[in-house]
């Protein structure tokens, strides 16, 4: 067996001063190279951040070309590593300074074996390499700047350590069921939508407060903040006295992010419609909203809701 670090390389350690001119080199190159031909202003930000933020994403492989993720079949509740992470990628840069960057582990564990991926954000991730885990540790590779070796150490809900290499990082992540590559969540978080305004539309209560959180808080910029109690009274009541809508999502103002660590954002623009009893209907009002979704109990539920500029 493999284990990853220092004691597995069988080579001498190198002078300090050799070492240093490693870490400062391979960082440069590095990230020219693969990191900023990849993002957005590139240039401007080479110049100003070459050999601080810039070279620290790079080293640890975290802004290297996007590749597909394995569906996540676990979290990390339900085994010891499985499961999609986030937290801190926080690297000593080659003149002392601390750079703080975001971190996403993804592991997945079949037929009793580990493999994953990493990266800055959900989207943009490179593949672990001989992934062990013994006990509460877990150790893996990177080929990234010359190689990175990570180990790290389950604590409660926390994986903790550190990565080795020509830089040296420590790691700090969480469990965040809800990041999921963004295809995938503006799938989720659209279907999740639907199913809360069908229940919506047909008031049925039970199964719209299946989409609401029990510390929902409402934002409205005319009855200002409600709870969830309130939503249901309110649905319940509505529609006792006959009084149906019908919400309609506009289709192209749909917006769906990530909320690293929690959840995920929408915002759009819906109207809605009041059904009479004849079948007819008119529109009653058109309206902003925000929302923030989470998935820290295995469903999507809605958290908080913003809905403003009615007209």
């Amino acid at each position: 067996m493999i284990l990853l670090g220092a004691e597995g390389s069988g080579a001498a350690a190198p002078p300090v001063k050799a070492v240093r001119a490693i870490r400062a080199t391979a960082a440069r190159a590095f990230v020219i190279e693969h990191a900023f031909g990849r993002n957005h202003g590139c240039e401007a930000r080479v110049k100003a951040v070459m050999l601080t933020k810039c070279c620290l994403f790079a080293a640890a492989g975290l802004l290297v070309a996007t590749c597909s993720l394995p569906a996540q079949t676990a979290s990390p509740a339900d085994s010891p590593f499985a499961g999609t992470w986030f937290g801190s990628f926080n690297v000593t840069a080659p003149d002392g300074r601390l750079q703080h960057n975001p971190a996403v582990l993804v592991l997945n564990e079949a037929s009793g074996q580990l493999s994953g991926t990493m990266g800055a954000t959900i989207d943009q991730q490179t593949p672990l390499q001989r992934v062990v885990a013994s006990g509460d540790e877990i150790r893996f590779h990177m080929d990234a700047a010359g190689g990175l070796d990570f180990t790290l150490k389950r604590a409660g809900d926390h994986l903790t350590g550190s990565a080795t290499g020509n830089v040296h990082a420590g790691v700090d992540v969480r469990p965040a069921p809800g990041l999921l590559p963004h295809d995938r969540l503006v799938s989720e978080i659209t279907e999740a939508d639907r199913r809360l305004f069908a229940a919506f539309d047909s008031c049925n209560v039970q199964a719209y407060a299946d989409y609401l959180a029990a510390d929902l808080e409402f934002y409205h910029d005319k009855t200002g903040r409600t709870d969830y109690q309130f939503q249901l009274d309110s649905l319940r009541q509505r529609c006792a006295e006959g009084n149906v809508l019908r919400r309609e999502l506009l289709p192209d103002s749909l917006i769906v992010n990530a909320a690293p660590g929690f959840g995920a954002i929408e915002a759009g623009t819906h109207r809605f419609y009041v059904r009479q009893k004849d079948g007819t209907e008119h529109l009653d009002g058109t309206a902003r909203f925000a929302e923030i979704w989470s998935k820290q109990s295995g469903t999507w539920k809605l958290e908080r809701i913003i809905s403003y500029d009615h007209e």
